[in-house]
């Protein structure tokens, strides 16, 4: 099931790209990761617990602290490598189907996807090592260019470690979706509404922290059986 819905979640983007000419780029890009979405939401097993909103709302808001720190860390790594230097975004107002496609469509369908389908697939045939790291590259292949490969594999490894850490994607579809707000406000370098690199590091891992603590022990207070036929990958994460 997992890799059918990637191999449908990748011909969807493609379609996108096709249809971008016709429709216009925001628009077939909101309509691709609409479908992308709604399919992922379909497919989706039956939510083991509520939703912890305290969690949610912590990991999205170290998401957006920390991309500063994110950046200098992914700066470095790509001189390193030799890549160019990073283009400059505009620093102005994103427009409304910009935010809904990269706030709040792209963090919820990749999430689903990568993490809580991929990951759990091929942590029970690999292990949680390989596992993390091939879902991380997996996540990263479509982004093409090599700035947003880089910046996308290592996000993913970070996103995979919470989920290992909690069982909860809600906590990986906020974080990611507080970085993605955060690259829309502050631009690219970030020159508005940002701590410097240090302090975002710090704050922005205290935040991720308490997040994940908060989730885990919510769920320890309010435990959760999954049925006995359930498949491993269905299962609750068992720490």
């Amino acid at each position: 099931m997992a890799s059918w819905l990637l191999a449908t979640v990748w011909c969807l983007l493609l379609l996108g790209g096709v249809l971008a000419p016709r429709l216009g780029s925001e628009t077939a890009l909101l309509v691709c990761y609409a479908a992308c979405a709604g399919l992922l939401l379909a497919a989706r097993p039956r939510p083991r617990a509520a939703v912890s909103l305290a969690g949610a709302s912590l990991a999205a808001v170290a998401g957006f602290v920390a991309l500063p720190a994110w950046l200098a860390v992914l700066w470095g790594i790509g001189q390193q490598l030799g890549l160019p230097p990073v283009p400059r975004t505009s620093t102005a107002a994103a427009s409304a189907s910009a935010f809904i496609a990269h706030v709040m469509l792209a963090p919820l369908f990749e999430e689903l996807l990568y993490r809580e389908r991929l990951l759990p697939a091929l942590r029970a045939r690999l292990g949680a090592p390989l596992a993390l790291v091939l879902s991380s590259a997996l996540f990263a292949a479509p982004h093409l260019e090599a700035w947003s490969v880089l910046t996308t594999f290592f996000v993913g490894l970070a996103l995979g470690g919470v989920f290992l850490a909690t069982g909860r994607v809600e906590l990986c579809v906020a974080h990611h979706a507080g970085l993605n707000a955060a690259l829309l406000v502050c631009g690219l370098p970030p020159t508005r509404a940002a701590l410097a690199p240090p302090l975002a590091a710090l704050v922005g891992s205290a935040l991720l922290g308490l997040a994940c603590g908060w989730t885990r022990g919510r769920a320890a207070r309010t435990p959760v059986h999954a049925p006995a036929h359930a498949p491993r990958a269905q299962r609750p994460y068992q720490a």
